[in-house]
């Protein structure tokens, strides 16, 4: 019974630290503070977290996992489908270690930088792998300029990882990620490629990927 005791004050202990750290940014949260609001004592708290970068570390190893964990599945079931799903895990995987991704001093600790990197490097190598296996269908046209589709994917990356900080600055609905993401790829989709991608996601969703150039153009003339 104690231990079980034990392991749920670890659980209750990282689970309201992650929502101070969100809530308040990481510099700026105590432990007296956790401790208090999980109405037990600092002493307590110490037991099983001596500080903060304790917590922190383990936050990291989560967020982590929960990463990497959701990219899998887009090896297991290589499509463009999947990776638009893990993509979206990973921008919700973003708002719940919000304070990692928004805190400058935290993303510059080597050890963070280490994890986002492992991160960076398994999502390009899914979109490469979905890239070739679109090609080998006849779904995608052979790569017009070496080194365009690896810098494609990069920059999908960069939208990504930056999804949530660029959501503060727009009025836009989050989940125009997408169609970013498929603006930059369904310039290199095949005719097959392009029906097939309408039979999936629908004629209206293909239609309205973003705000058409004409209607852009009239709307700046009239600014």
């Amino acid at each position: 019974m104690y231990n079980i005791l034990k392991e749920t004050t670890r659980h209750r202990i990282i689970a309201k630290s992650r929502i101070h750290f969100n809530e308040f940014g990481f510099g700026a949260s105590s432990l007296y503070k956790i401790a208090q609001d999980l109405d037990i004592s600092r002493g307590n708290l110490t037991y099983h977290f001596k500080d903060k970068e304790t917590l922190l570390d383990i936050h990291l190893d989560d967020m982590a996992r929960r990463s990497q964990e959701s990219f899998t599945n887009s090896f297991l079931i290589p499509s463009w489908e999947t990776l638009r799903i893990t993509s979206r895990d990973f921008i919700q995987v973003q708002k719940d270690y919000a304070f990692i991704f928004f805190d400058k001093n935290i993303l510059l600790l080597p050890r963070v930088q280490e994890k986002i990197k492992a991160i960076k490097k398994i999502h390009i190598k899914i979109q490469m792998s979905m890239i070739h296996v679109s090609i080998e269908s006849g779904n995608m046209k052979a790569e017009p300029i070496p080194g365009v589709y690896h810098n494609i994917s990069r920059v999908i990356w960069r939208l990504l990882f930056f999804n949530l900080m660029a959501a503060r600055f727009t009025e836009e609905d989050e989940v125009a990620w997408d169609k970013l993401m498929w603006s930059l790829l369904l310039p290199y989709f095949t005719k097959k490629g392009t029906d097939s991608f309408i039979n999936h996601f629908g004629q209206d969703y293909y239609d309205n990927l973003g705000l058409n150039y004409e209607a852009f153009m009239a709307d700046m003339l009239n600014f």
